[in-house]
């Protein structure tokens, strides 16, 4: 009987410090996900120079030109984690144009990454989108210069304009001079969004210090397999097959400086 008894007590006994560690742990504040900024450095070179409105460049065929504006919309931001799977950073459009690199994406969640995907263009249903219900800060806003048709009902995901030289094969019935013969590529429409997919730039967000990736376009990428001379101009609509060769060109214009 008496061993019936201790063996009782020892059961509530057990019971009794089960549910005091149970509240323990309960009570006990668990330490939060740890966060930390994320900007994005957005350069853009033409083979090693920077880009600039004043300058003359060549693309990699030997073709001359010059640019007056050159701005392209990136969305869709993905962080790539080491296990494959990924952080999106939701709700982010960005307008990116030469005279601002730098692009804060707000807090993401301290970690070992090993890419970064975005696309350039605008997805189908904001594409579609009234713009005129967004405050003027936001880059979706009617933008001046524009970068919505109207006449289309959707943004032009890149716009690159400028003047190229044709004077050297002097069969040009449109060449007045050097330079004079405008050049313009304004690449839109739902079919011409592109994804691009940076991997394997592995790098780590420390909770210590904010994080800054840098991003870099080259533009003479844009231009591969086009002849400016005679390839240069595209409203996207009436131009599909070269605005096709340009977009297709988008993706492979982005590295990562490390």
């Amino acid at each position: 009987m008496l061993l019936k008894h201790q063996s009782f007590l020892a059961i509530l006994l057990f019971l009794f410090i089960t549910l005091i560690s149970c509240k323990n742990t309960e009570d006990t504040p668990q330490p939060a996900h740890q966060t930390q900024n994320l900007s994005l450095k957005m350069s853009t070179v033409i083979g090693n120079k920077p880009i600039d409105f004043t300058s003359v460049f060549t693309t990699e065929a030997g073709a001359r030109y010059t640019l007056s504006s050159f701005r392209y919309y990136v969305s869709d931001i993905r962080l790539v984690k080491q296990d494959g799977s990924e952080f999106p950073i939701t709700g982010k459009y960005l307008l990116i144009n030469p005279a601002t690199e730098d692009y804060d994406l707000g807090q993401i969640p301290v970690g070992d990454y090993k890419g970064l995907k975005f696309a350039v263009g605008i997805d189908s249903i904001t594409n579609h989108a009234d713009p005129t219900v967004h405050p003027a800060t936001n880059p979706l806003a009617i933008q001046s210069p524009g970068m919505h048709w109207s006449w289309n009902a959707g943004y032009i995901f890149l716009m690159m304009e400028g003047s190229c030289d044709t004077t050297d094969t002097n069969t040009d019935v449109q060449t007045f001079g050097q330079f004079s013969h405008p050049m313009f590529y304004h690449i839109g429409m739902d079919m011409l969004y592109r994804e691009v997919n940076l991997d394997n730039i592995s790098f780590a967000v420390n909770a210590s210090d904010k994080k800054t990736l840098h991003v870099q376009a080259n533009l003479n990428k844009f231009f591969t397999g086009i002849d400016i001379k005679t390839e240069n101009a595209s409203h996207t609509m009436g131009s599909m097959p070269l605005a096709t060769k340009l977009t297709n060109n988008i993706q492979t214009m982005f590295s990562v400086i490390q």
